[in-house]
């Protein structure tokens, strides 16, 4: 794909011509160039005089070897091939260029098929960019070789478990195989079906006092719940939902912990209000997610349908879709942020992990949580950011080899995975 997009732009620029200068570079100049061409940092001059030694010297073995050493000095950020593709093909095609624009400098020579230098740009890259591909592809090759040895365990993802507190007091473990009818409180009924899944039913008469249920997940577990309006609740990993077992008064209150997504059932009679620490959240009818850890300096509201509005104490934001109310875990200030990746804040609930620009301790506390470890770090890990995606299924060694690629080395040790440069 990328040789065909180059053959099109050479193509387009097939009337140039080259200057016919001649002269020899030693192989530290040589490979200074290259590197700045790697790097994106050539000048124009220097593009002219890369490509005239390339073309003056098609000697494979010498070119070779001034390719590894360049290529040992360059450390590429994106690992996906179309992204390096298209930064390679944008320095030798930059974008704003337009054709004819350099002046002639000379006449062409008759009989020969002079190119001009970002053509022999363009060969450089089809004859050796294959070479560079297959020692980017060996050194990945070898980095996951060293993360799989420093991994002497691995860890299995989290599932669907939590802990149901009756208004008793009384527990009762759920999990996906569980089934049937559990308990019945102040006329609701408590089902758990065999997908993870815990429905309220509230009966022709609901209690004078509503009876308080909570629904616990804890590291590694996850949970849905029906709520006995209707309304639906996705529980994340280390997260908790406390709701009464009927909502009998002019609004209808729940406290979390951690992170849930909520589908409210629609009443615009009685709002539905999410409670977290002095974070209030007031709906009627609409689709959200709340993430609040404790561990975590921001609490995020994210608006996928309808309108909620946040406050806390004096500061408060309406929400419409597609917006994101950020509250400062310390000042208590509310800011909304536009345009949000609403598909990433809810990748935990569709199966996947989704990192956007993402530092290492972030994803580190989300594996904590899913995977239910400690994690601890020795030395100086910070480093760049992460962007990929990957399932939520998956055990945690391949998540890590993946993170290794940056240089940060990992080891797993009973359940604790420990960080180190």
């Amino acid at each position: 794909m990328l040789l065909l997009e180059i053959n099109s732009r050479v193509a387009k620029l097939n009337k140039g011509r080259m200057p016919d200068w001649k002269y020899f570079m030693n192989d530290e100049r040589i490979g200074l160039l290259i590197g700045k061409w790697m790097d994106g940092t050539l000048t124009v001059s220097e593009k002219r005089e890369l490509a005239e030694w390339v073309r003056l010297n098609p000697d494979d073995e010498r070119m070779g070897r001034l390719l590894d050493r360049s290529w040992d000095a360059f450390e590429p950020r994106e690992l996906m091939p179309e992204a390096m593709s298209e930064r390679i093909l944008s320095h030798i095609f930059p974008a704003e260029e337009t054709i004819g624009d350099e002046p002639d400098e000379r006449e062409p020579i008759r009989g020969i098929a002079w190119l001009w230098p970002k053509l022999v740009a363009a060969a450089l890259l089809i004859g050796f960019g294959v070479y560079w591909w297959k020692g980017y592809q060996d050194k990945v090759q070898l980095a996951q070789q060293k993360a799989i040895a420093v991994q002497p365990a691995d860890l299995p993802p989290g599932g669907n478990k939590a802990v149901l507190t009756l208004g008793d007091g009384s527990s009762i473990t759920l999990d996906s195989a569980g089934n049937g009818l559990l308990a019945s409180q102040g006329g609701t009924s408590v089902t758990q079906s065999g997908k993870g899944q815990l429905v309220y039913k509230a009966g022709q008469e609901a209690a004078a006092v509503p009876v308080i249920n909570t629904v616990t997940t804890p590291k590694g577990g996850q949970f849905h719940i029906v709520l006995p309006d209707g309304t639906g609740a996705w529980l994340n990993a280390a997260s908790s939902l406390r709701f009464p077992t009927a909502f009998t008064g002019k609004q209808r209150n729940v406290e979390i912990t951690g992170e849930v997504y909520f589908e409210v059932a629609h009443n615009k009679q009685i709002p539905f209000v999410v409670q977290n620490g002095e974070t209030r959240i007031t709906v009627l009818g609409t689709h959200f997610n709340v993430m609040a850890y404790d561990d975590e300096k921001v609490t995020r509201t994210t608006l996928l349908e309808g309108a909620v509005k946040v406050s806390r104490g004096a500061s408060e934001a309406l929400l419409a879709p597609g917006q994101q109310a950020r509250v400062n875990a310390g000042t208590g200030n509310v800011r909304v942020v536009d345009g949000v990746d609403t598909d990433k804040e809810l990748s935990w609930k569709n199966g996947y992990f989704q990192f956007e620009n993402e530092s290492l301790e972030s994803i580190m506390r989300q594996v904590s949580r899913w995977y239910d470890v400690e994690v601890q770090y020795e030395g100086n890990t910070r480093g760049e950011n992460f962007t990929g995606r990957l399932p939520r299924n998956s055990n945690v060694s391949k998540l890590l080899k993946i993170l290794a690629l940056s240089g940060v080395k990992f080891r797993i040790e009973d359940k604790t995975i420990i960080v180190t440069p």
